[in-house]
């Protein structure tokens, strides 16, 4: 190939789509990112909530055919002009400032291409660059985390991974495993891998076979289902579709994509009909519609419920609506771009004076009055901030936005550690920071302190890996400090004063908590982020590896990145510290060493001894404790005095059931009940809204309440309380479970006291 914008035209990450129900969707541009894929794809296993039906396709008409070729991107076949496959192109190689928006509109459904370039030796650092627009020149930025061109490779194959484990989550009945058209199986999302730049290493069969060997390394180690079992080689010298590999690479894009779209897609007949529709509604001059219009469609459509469809179609990608948004955005990928032109200021300099630009790129913060000078300012606004990319401030006296993406790299410097509070490690399945995560991490804790604890005066300082955030309780001051060391996030904690920390870090850690189970909601699209753990590191053998580390090329290396052999889980730890158990390290295969669990007892709930372990004197405290006869007699061990922390299972009958009244009236909730409480996937939750939809959703508030308060210790009161509030906006129930908390019932089962048994 002879430009390199050829080469992206056949590589780098793809997402493509046959039009199999002719042209859906005109191109902006011809580096567009449309929709890959029409139509919803999910299975309903037993009880359906609506009929279903198939999904056919049809063949493209000659006229189409020619109309789409003029304006976009086509591969077609060596033997058949014909068969057209539509190509759009999200090209991430080396602009790590967009994965925080790109990220959120890749798709589980597609092939992607992931590249490796020949030229580039993998244990060598990897340069980051970053082009704004085809005017200015491209930028090289830091590479904070001393990442290897394999790291940012495995990286990639990670992110993918998670990709289509997401999707099995939300879809547990659906097998992910395809076929083609020859019989060649495949998981989805299939992973091509390709080498640019064979040219340069052509004789050099030693360099090539090693570079092989260590990718199949690489896919062996990490059990990448995915990765079809084929490389593609391609000399960048060569002209337009020279090179057996390209053309092996345009046939494999075309059986994958093919076999995909060839599933049978099973969905309800009105939600497939709500989508076309939408579909219907998208031009050049219309990419997003009000919420209540989509509400008409709905309805004339005969979709009962609104949320749910539409819900569904944004987790697919089809769409993007957040619960409470004004707008329903037709067209993704048109928002992706519209996001990328925010993060990226390629707006005309004389348009913005140059300290808002030196503040922009020195600061990561965006004068408010620039975005307002954008098209679609106010849904760019809305969805900017629903999307955690954005958070509002003030700056020199003027209304601004933190934008953390944007903002510089903090470089290595000594290790962070606080003296007086131990350092918590929020760390994921695949050893990988989800991509997208830190920023929204960052945007979303310094908000959500705020809503605890308004009238916040400190201002945080953000960068793209660091940031530190001065978060105020009861007049004392604590600096917080969230680092992203790529593999896991590291939350260090400096009291500005001395005295009992407790209180903050027991705030800190449910806030924590709360904003990471908000981002693994689907409805972040934060694809790779299906689960995390809080830890601490351990102490026993933590500095203590005898291997050279290969950063830092130290033997026993301190740096929080390769110091730890292992940590360990609060979880964990509790649950040694109620049973009085000891917490052994067994990393040493030498010897075992107990780990001290009062160390890090402040992020343990250490209420749970007193809870689980009466003494005699609050057994007899039947104020405290009120406890009925019958509990008495069988010696029951008393709930605690603090009824948040009361399974919802021993909340009253009669106040349970007013609650649970007042929950089945759905329409007075911001948010609906099943996705503000989270844990459950779109089968179940269709199952169910489905189930109660003909007694106009009475009862369902009983089987949802019931299915998720049961399922961990967590899910209590407290935890259901600051739901209402915060996520669902429902002040009425709040009240209510104020009311019970007023009343006098028994601390073992939960009855009203004087109240048979």
């Amino acid at each position: 190939m002879t430009s390199e914008s050829e080469a992206r035209t056949v590589l780098y990450k793809k997402t493509a789509e046959y039009l199999d129900r002719g042209i859906q969707r005109n191109l902006e541009d011809n580096d567009s990112d449309l929709d890959i894929d029409s139509g919803v794809q999910e299975y309903f296993e037993g009880d359906a909530p609506e009929p279903v039906k198939p999904v056919k396709r049809r063949k493209l008409l000659s006229e189409e055919i020619s109309e789409i070729k003029s304006q976009a991107n086509i591969l077609t076949t060596e033997h058949d002009q014909k068969e057209v496959l539509r190509v759009f192109v999200s090209d991430f190689a080396g602009q790590s400032i967009y994965y925080d928006t790109h990220g959120c509109f890749v798709k589980p459904h597609c092939p992607y291409v992931l590249v490796h370039d020949l030229s580039l030796e993998f244990d060598k650092p990897a340069v980051p660059r970053f082009k704004a627009s085809e005017e200015e020149e491209e930028i090289e930025m830091k590479n904070p985390h001393l990442n290897t061109n394999l790291d940012h490779f495995t990286s990639w194959l990670k992110f993918l991974q998670g990709l289509g484990r997401c999707q099995d989550q939300q879809f547990p009945n659906k097998s992910g495993h395809c076929t083609t058209a020859k019989g060649e199986n495949f998981k989805l999302p299939p992973i091509l891998i390709a080498f640019t730049h064979n040219d340069k290493v052509k004789g050099n069969d030693s360099k090539l076979d090693c570079v092989q060997k260590r990718i199949n390394k690489v896919l062996s180690e990490g059990k990448y289902e995915i990765v079809v079992p084929e490389f593609f080689l391609i000399d960048n010298t060569l002209e337009g579709d020279d090179g057996d590999d390209v053309r092996k690479l345009r046939r494999k894009l075309f059986d994958l994509s093919n076999a995909v779209l060839d599933q049978e897609i099973l969905m309800p007949v009105k939600w497939l009909d709500f989508e076309a529709a939408l579909s219907q509604k998208l031009s050049l001059d219309c990419k997003y519609i009000p919420v209540d219009e989509a509400k008409r469609k709905a309805k004339a459509c005969g979709v009962g419920e609104f949320d749910q469809a539409i819900k569904f179609l944004h987790r697919q990608g089809v769409v993007v609506h957040h619960s409470g948004s004004s707008k329903v955005v037709l067209d993704p990928h048109w928002l992706m771009n519209r996001f990328t032109k925010v993060i990226s200021m390629p707006g005309k300099l004389d348009a913005l004076s140059r300290h808002a630009l030196d503040v922009f790129r020195q600061n990561g913060i965006l004068f408010r009055e620039y975005l307002h000078k954008l098209e679609d300012a106010e849904l760019l606004e809305e969805l900017m901030q629903m999307f955690n990319l954005i958070c509002l401030c003030q700056h020199d006296g003027k209304a601004a936005f933190y934008v953390p993406s944007v903002a510089p790299t903090m470089i290595a410097g000594e290790e962070l550690e606080a003296n007086n509070v131990p350092s918590l490690f929020v760390t994921f399945p695949r050893q990988l920071v989800p991509m997208g995560l830190f920023t929204k991490l960052q945007v979303r804790l310094i908000s959500d302190w705020e809503k605890r604890f308004p009238n916040q005066q400190a201002t945080p300082s953000f960068y793209c890996n660091y940031s530190l955030l001065p978060l105020i309780i009861d007049g004392d001051v604590y600096d917080v400090c969230l680092i992203d060391l790529h593999e896991v996030i590291k939350v260090a904690v400096f009291p500005k004063q001395d005295g009992n920390h407790f209180k903050f870090a027991s705030h800190l850690l449910a806030t924590l908590k709360k904003c990471l189970d908000d981002l693994k909601s689907p409805d972040q699209l934060l694809f790779s982020m299906t689960s995390y753990n809080l830890e601490v590191e351990c102490s026993c053998c933590f500095g203590k590896e005898e291997r050279k580390c290969p950063r830092h090329h130290e033997i026993q290396c301190h740096s929080d990145r390769c110091g730890h052999r292992h940590f360990w889980k609060l979880s964990d730890l509790q649950r040694f510290y109620n049973d009085k158990s000891p917490a052994v390290c067994r990393s040493d295969k030498r010897s075992s060493k107990v780990f001290d669990i009062k160390n890090v007892k402040i992020w343990l709930n250490t209420d749970t001894i007193d809870s689980q372990k009466p003494t005699q004197e609050s057994k007899k405290s039947s104020k405290e404790s009120p406890m009925c006869s019958s509990c008495a007699s069988k010696d029951e061990t008393p709930l605690s005095s603090d009824r948040d922390k009361w399974p919802i299972g021993k909340i009253e009958n009669s106040s349970i059931h007013e609650i649970r009244r007042l929950l089945d009236v759905a329409k007075r909730s911001k948010e609906p009940l099943m996705s503000a409480l989270g844990g459950f996937d779109q089968t179940t939750a269709a199952y169910i809204e489905t189930k109660y939809e003909r007694q106009g959703g009475v009862g369902t508030a009983q089987e949802v309440l019931d299915k998720w308060g049961s399922r961990k210790k967590e899910n209590n009161v407290g935890a259901l309380k600051k739901i209402l509030e915060d996520t669902m906006q429902r002040v009425d129930v709040v009240d209510e479970i104020e009311k019970w908390e007023k009343l006098s019932v028994c601390h073992g089962c939960g009855i009203k006291l004087n109240q048979p048994h």
